[in-house]
């Protein structure tokens, strides 16, 4: 009996010590796992935060001059955004294909790839810049009525248009090195562009003749020069990786199939985008019909100028690494650590985005009187950075969900998610709530919130089905580390 007990008693011990083992593997995996998430997504945070950081020097100069040029400026960067749109598309849709064919060990595959989207860029990016020259006066005359807003927002338009091909190329740059793990070379090339713009946008108004009143010049100026360099410094980093437009392993018909593919992927992320901008744009409407109109659209130029800042280099970081590294495991064929990737990603992305959103609530009476140019202006801008709590976390949810259905080929289900959101949710409860019930900018507020909740909880939902049609077996973490 006595041996008996002593076996049963080491049994347990010896079950409490394998358990004990067990627990501590599962944390040592999920603890490699947020590191290499974090790995990937500091470079990927600093690049895009470089370059929102030019966008928001454009706009804090533009105010010295007035919350109309502020404004008209504010419409013109974000027509920009609007015409590279495929742009943007190309480049996420071939860095998502690339990072599948390197997880599939299939390495000409991800060289064609790699050629046919930098080729793809470059000529889109030249006809957006066409198009947007020829169309600036006509875009801005939809958006405002003011002559001083559409004025200097075509003139800001028409002379920043010219960087639009280098920046779709600097987009597919950034996409190829990340997929090939090589993050970290994303930085320098921006941080070239961001030098360059930021130094001569500052300078050159304060140094030349009659500087002040060619303040919008020299800021277009200053970013054309800062993205021609710095594609210059993206091609000798992917020389070094051995990519090129031009590839021996790209024939025609590798081109074609290559294109056929990046096109497909690349169509829904590319809608996906318009669908934000033209939200951004139709936001812009609504502030129209409020009783200070210039202000309500500079405080709404100075919020997206806030977010591009402080939230979204965070938020596409972990949505372009989630697609990264999903896309390598889908493509190696490992559905279970995909499913889990992706969950623990986006939990990630939204704790960290919750910290952010607190910062700016916390300091909207000062980043207000920082930036807006009148009383009215900064009142308005606060209420948008209130809102900050809630909205950027939610945002990092979901954005990183999406991002990681990306990168697994699931792009269409994502893009009719954001367009409800956006086109059946917040507009029209933007526009009845701030203008027929008259509750002004709170009724935007409650609007863009109402709308983030519902794409989040469809993202959760097409999270779970997406990976349960993939492998039935795998249970999808959601809400928990795994």
């Amino acid at each position: 009996m006595l041996t008996g007990m002593c076996s049963r008693r080491l049994c347990h011990i010896a079950g409490k010590t394998t358990m004990q083992k067990i627990n501590f593997l599962i944390f040592k995996n999920n603890l490699l796992e947020v590191l290499s998430i974090i790995k990937n997504v500091i470079p990927v945070c600093i690049a895009v935060g470089l370059a929102a950081a030019i966008g928001l020097v454009d706009v804090h100069l533009a105010g010295n001059l007035g919350s109309a040029v502020q404004a008209g400026v504010g419409i013109g960067d974000q027509a920009l955004f609007f015409a590279a749109l495929m742009g943007t598309g190309i480049a996420q849709a071939c860095g998502s294909l690339m990072a599948r064919a390197t997880g599939a060990n299939k390495p000409n595959e991800a060289k064609s790839f790699a050629a046919t989207g930098l080729m793809l860029a470059s000529l889109l990016g030249a006809a957006a810049s066409i198009l947007t020259f020829a169309g600036a006066d006509w875009f801005l005359t939809l958006f405002s009525s003011d002559a001083k807003v559409c004025s200097t927002g075509a003139l800001y338009l028409k002379l920043c248009s010219i960087a639009n091909a280098p920046y779709c190329l600097m987009l597919t740059q950034s996409a190829i090195l990340r997929a090939m793990g090589k993050s970290f070379s994303t930085i320098f090339p921006w941080f070239v562009a961001a030098s360059i713009s930021i130094a001569l946008s500052i300078c050159l108004p304060q140094l030349m003749p009659n500087g002040r009143q060619n303040t919008l010049e020299y800021i277009a100026l200053a970013w054309n020069l800062g993205a021609l360099v710095a594609v210059c410094f993206g091609h000798v980093e992917l020389r070094k990786c051995g990519f090129c437009i031009y590839d021996r392993y790209c024939n025609s018909q590798r081109v074609f199939e290559s294109a056929k593919q990046i096109f497909t992927l690349g169509l829904p992320i590319a809608l996906t985008e318009a669908a934000w901008l033209g939200s951004n744009f139709i936001i812009y409407l609504i502030l129209a019909q409020m009783p200070e109109p210039n202000d309500a659209q500079a405080a709404w130029t100075l919020r997206l100028k806030i977010e591009e800042i402080a939230a979204a280099p965070l938020i596409l970081a972990s949505s372009m690494t989630a697609a990264s590294l999903v896309g390598q495991t889908v493509g190696a064929g490992n559905f279970a650590k995909a499913a889990k990737t992706a969950a623990n990603t986006a939990i990630f992305a939204a704790l960290l985005l919750l910290c952010i959103g607190a910062i700016v609530c916390l300091n909207s009476e000062y980043l207000a009187g920082l930036h807006a140019t009148t009383q009215q202006s900064a009142d308005c801008m606060r209420i948008f950075l209130w809102s900050s709590l809630l909205i950027y976390p939610l945002s990092a949810f979901y954005s990183t969900i999406f991002g990681a259905l990306e990168g697994a080929g699931s792009t269409v289900k994502p893009m009719l998610a954001v367009v409800c959101g956006l086109f059946l949710l917040r507009i029209p409860m933007s526009a009845l709530l701030a203008v027929f019930i008259q509750m002004g900018i709170a009724g935007i507020v409650v609007a863009v919130l109402i709308s983030h909740i519902a794409v989040a909880l469809s993202a959760v939902s097409q999270l779970r089905t997406f990976f349960a049609d993939k492998k039935p077996a795998t249970k999808v973490p959601i809400l928990a580390f795994n």
